[in-house]
């Protein structure tokens, strides 16, 4: 009997330690101030983009030989000096920038980034109305971005139109 009453008080006691560590465990909290977590972080980053700044509509004659202004914009969410601009690409035929610089565009007192595409390289073609852009940031993160176009016909075909 006194081995059975030995052996419950031993178990007894090994389940209340056991049991208050693991509350302890579980019940445990933390604080921090000022740092940022993230976790399930999918897909490109949206950014905000301006095709043909100050433009509006965005017209672009798909036939012409020169470029086209593309702004990424910096915004609360979004640094655009963290693009790395060899890795931007322009409309459906993927162009790449032929020049670029920071700058601010949008006259909001930040720094954006403006980049330069040939328009025959760009694939946009009559009758588009969205062009998007595609990169990476500087430490490898997608990026993705869209405005609206307005194609406009050659000059001298305005009856088109």
């Amino acid at each position: 009997m006194k081995r059975v009453l030995f052996s419950l008080m031993t178990l007894a006691t090994v389940l209340s330690v056991a049991g208050v560590g693991s509350l302890t465990y579980f019940s445990d909290s933390e604080t921090s101030t000022g740092n940022t977590f993230t976790a399930g972080v999918w897909g490109p980053i949206e950014v905000e983009i301006d095709i043909k700044p100050g433009s509006d509509p965005n017209s672009i004659n798909p036939d012409s030989e020169g470029v086209i202004p593309v702004a990424i914009l910096t915004t609360p969410d979004f640094d655009a000096s963290s693009v790395d601009p060899e890795t931007v690409r322009f409309g459906p035929g993927e162009a790449w920038a032929v020049q670029w610089d920071i700058e601010d565009v949008d006259s909001d007192g930040d720094l954006d980034m403006i980049l330069y595409f040939r328009t025959q390289d760009t694939g946009i073609r009559a009758g588009d109305t969205e062009a998007e852009v595609t990169g990476k940031t500087v430490d490898g993160r997608d990026i993705h971005g869209s405005d609206s176009v307005r194609t406009v016909p050659p000059w001298g075909d305005e009856d088109d139109e």
